[in-house]
């Protein structure tokens, strides 16, 4: 009878225990599949990886897709797994990758369900898994494609609990599994077993530091170690090759790749104060440890603690110079988190139960027992466990249903009619042909439509130095026809084809990777009052139907040059940067084809971010958000006589008066200086005196940097681009009326252009 009940008992809880991973697989899989195709841009990069392992010509360190093709770091481990359950199913691609991931996702739970009940308690794993099935770090992973992370943060928990089965210490059994477990873990994420090993070192050292009262043995600390070395002994073809890349001049980790470093600086850092409130589990599993074994020092305690403590120290990396996506060491602190929450609850019921006999005996209370008690004390303590797991489910660690659309929502990239232009690449154009996106869709272009693409990535989430070139290109392709810069300050030119020919002036400020506008011109905006035989006249410069834009360079200065002309006069526009000089000079010429015709006024409006102050015959715009003084010379005309500035609802407009004359030629420089915020100055007099200090040495070499101009279609030449792919409908102007392109492909969602070749 004992036994039956037993093994009925024992039924239920593998029953319940299938319920939750079964919950956990659906949850995830919905998730993942509930707008047909999964959130995420990195599925490109997968499926890019995947397609080139399965192209005939399998090289694990080249990609032949992303970023126009070229070297890989991409470690390779979830990619052939994926590509054999492709090629085993036949389901479409990114069903496939999404059942994988899903899979490896909910496997998590079992595998912290067995860690949990190993070191503390079945009710305790029990808890846990429940809450690990709502995990929003789980969750987060999935919506922005992690997979490869994904595997490796279910592997790290079986290899920690096969490392704490003392039983299984010595058998050859237990050493096969977990090298090949580790094995596996370099081959899938090598950052992710970089930190394994890390906590796992950091572990075995606290606990022979303390062998006394841990119990550490050497055969111990031997067979937690030699599955690491057997583990990279098994991939260790693969290692040599792959470390050296990261840490090369071809790698961004030590900082080699200054753009780089400063954006992952500006975006990716982890506040101090989420490192310090992860650091009180630490001290939690301490006392866990005291509670239940009557030491605060043991193996698992030291291990969960080390799990913790490793990752959360890591994401402050960069003080020694490493450069990373701080935020992915949060992802290794999830599991730990949740399994010091879990012990909480398991053992909050005993904790409000001695609370409650404290009470009683203070105030004197004396309770007979009853028979029904028990079963009453079995009830009130499921109900108590439930509402604390229900009330924790819903504090910011988890994603209950809501949350987690609402995550995957948030990362969806693709939907039907962007899936349809991918499809269209894929069967409509020559193979090996080369195209730029946008950097979400281009990632999915690369993978689903196997083309060589160049997306416009964002240089924090780069890590070779190699993909820096084709994301700036792409970038620049999407932006604007010309671009130059001199380090200090960066020109962006439109082009004659957009919606009004626009130029930008950007500041490239020391403390930031974003170059912010500083001041802008839109030449639809631009119009010139004249005479004609005396009859006053108006002409915005887009009513000119002969336009001609052109780059002129050399190594001391470029510029921009767009030659307008009609019947009666003609207009040169012409912007220049040199090289080291923090201001670039604008300048109109304009002449009359006709003696009848005489310029009277030039209205430019501007755009400037900021307030505006005149001083020294000077125009400063202030912009105290980014502590950033844009300034206005005058080196030939009168502010307030011959130029005035008006101030308009949405912009700024400079009005020139030019007298009648038959030609008339206009310039001025514009550039910028960043302050210091907290001077203790009169702050009127602190500008007063950059103003007037910029005026006399705005034309000051004060950079060796090189100059940089960028032709849009000598990129296209070089990089021998045959496709541009647009989903910013505002930018369409641009390609629809250059002769340059084509349109190819269009629906209500993603655009094509064909490069024309001469």
């Amino acid at each position: 009878m004992l036994g039956g009940a037993v093994m009925v008992e024992k039924r239920s809880k593998n029953l319940l225990l299938l319920a939750i991973l079964a919950v956990a697989f659906a949850y995830r899989f919905f998730l993942m599949t509930m707008n047909t195709y999964p959130p995420g841009a990195d599925i490109g990069l997968h499926e890019s990886v995947i397609k080139s392992i399965m192209s005939g010509k399998t090289n694990f360190f080249w990609n032949y897709y992303q970023m126009g093709g070229g070297l890989s770091a991409t470690n390779p481990g979830y990619h052939i797994f994926a590509a054999f359950v492709i090629s085993m199913t036949g389901l479409p691609d990114y069903l496939a990758q999404a059942l994988v991931a899903s899979f490896f996702s909910a496997f998590l739970v079992l595998c912290a369900f067995l860690i949990v009940r190993q070191v503390w308690s079945e009710l305790a794993a029990f808890i846990v898994a429940v809450l690990v099935t709502f995990s929003i770090s789980d969750i987060v992973i999935l919506s922005w494609a992690g997979y490869p992370n994904v595997i490796a943060l279910m592997l790290i928990p079986v290899v920690f609990y096969l490392f704490l089965q003392p039983s299984k210490l010595s058998s050859k059994s237990y050493l096969a599994v977990a090298s090949i477990l580790i094995s596996a873990i370099f081959l899938t994420h090598v950052f992710s077993a970089f930190v394994f090993v890390a906590i796992t070192i950091f572990a075995l050292f606290i606990c022979a530091l303390f062998s006394k009262k841990s119990g550490l043995s050497k055969k111990q600390a031997i067979s937690w170690l030699m599955p690491i070395v057997f583990g990279a002994l098994l991939v260790s073809p693969y290692l040599v090759n792959v470390i050296p890349v990261y840490f090369s001049s071809e790698g961004t980790i030590t900082g080699t790749v200054s753009e780089i470093s400063q954006a992952v600086l500006e975006t990716r850092l982890i506040p101090l104060e989420i490192i310090c409130l992860s650091l009180i589990p630490v001290f939690l599993f301490l006392l866990f440890s005291k509670y239940q074994n009557g030491k605060f020092l043991t193996v698992p305690a030291i291990l969960f603690a080390s799990w913790i403590l490793v990752p959360a120290l890591a994401t402050q990396s960069y003080l020694f110079g490493v450069y990373l996506d701080y935020e992915r060491f949060l992802y290794f602190l999830a599991l730990p988190i949740i399994t010091c929450i879990g012990f909480i609850i398991a053992k909050a019921p005993n904790a409000l139960s001695r609370v409650a006999q404290i009470l009683r005996k203070g105030i004197n209370l004396k309770i007979k027992a009853r028979p029904a008690f028990i079963l009453s004390k079995k009830a009130s303590t499921a109900a108590l466990l439930s509402i604390l797991v229900v009330f924790t489910l819903f504090t910011p660690l988890f994603a209950l249903p809501n949350v987690g659309v609402s995550q995957a929502d948030f990362f969806q990239v693709m939907n039907p009619s962007e899936y349809q232009a991918i499809q269209w690449v894929k069967t409509n154009t020559p193979v090996g042909s080369v195209c730029v996106a946008d950097a979400e869709f281009g990632w999915w272009l690369s993978g689903f439509a196997q083309r060589p693409t160049l997306s416009a990535v964002d240089p924090q989430y780069l890590i070779l130095q190699h993909e820096v070139g084709p994301a700036n290109v792409a970038t620049n392709l999407l932006t604007a026809d010309y671009l130059i810069d001199n380090g200090l300050i960066q020109i962006e030119q439109a082009g004659a084809y957009t919606n009004g020919n626009t130029h930008e002036i950007l500041a490239i400020l020391n403390n930031t990777y974003i170059h912010p506008q500083v001041f802008s011109i839109n030449d639809t905006q631009i119009s010139i009052l004249y005479t004609e035989n005396g009859a006053p006249q108006q002409l915005d410069l887009t009513e000119f139907t002969n336009t001609n834009t052109y780059v002129e360079s050399n190594s001391d200065n470029a510029s921009f040059i767009v030659t307008r002309e009609n019947q009666l006069l003609n207009i040169t526009e012409e912007i220049t940067l040199f090289k080291g000089v923090s201001f670039a000079e604008i300048s109109f010429i304009l002449q009359n084809n006709t003696d009848s015709v005489n310029f009277d006024w030039l209205q430019l409006p501007f755009q400037s971010r900021g307030f505006p102050l005149q001083y020294n015959n000077s125009i400063a715009v202030i912009d105290n958000s980014l502590h950033e003084l844009s300034q206005i010379v005058f080196p030939e005309r009168k502010l307030g006589s011959d130029v005035v500035m008006q101030e308009n609802p949405a912009s700024y407009e400079l009005i020139y008066n030019l007298q009648g004359n038959s030609t008339s030629e206009i310039s001025f420089f514009v550039g910028l200086c960043q302050f210091n915020p907290d001077t203790e100055t009169d702050q009127a007099n602190y500008y007063n005196n950059l103003i007037e200090n910029n005026s006399k040495n705005y034309l000051d070499k004060i950079s060796d940097l090189p100059l940089n101009c960028f032709d849009y279609q000598t990129a296209m030449r070089d990089w021998n681009i045959s496709y541009i792919v647009v989903r910013a409908f505002d930018s369409l102007p641009r390609f629809y009326d250059d002769p340059m392109f084509a349109l190819v492909f269009k629906n209500d969602q993603v655009a094509i252009f064909k490069i024309i070749k001469s």
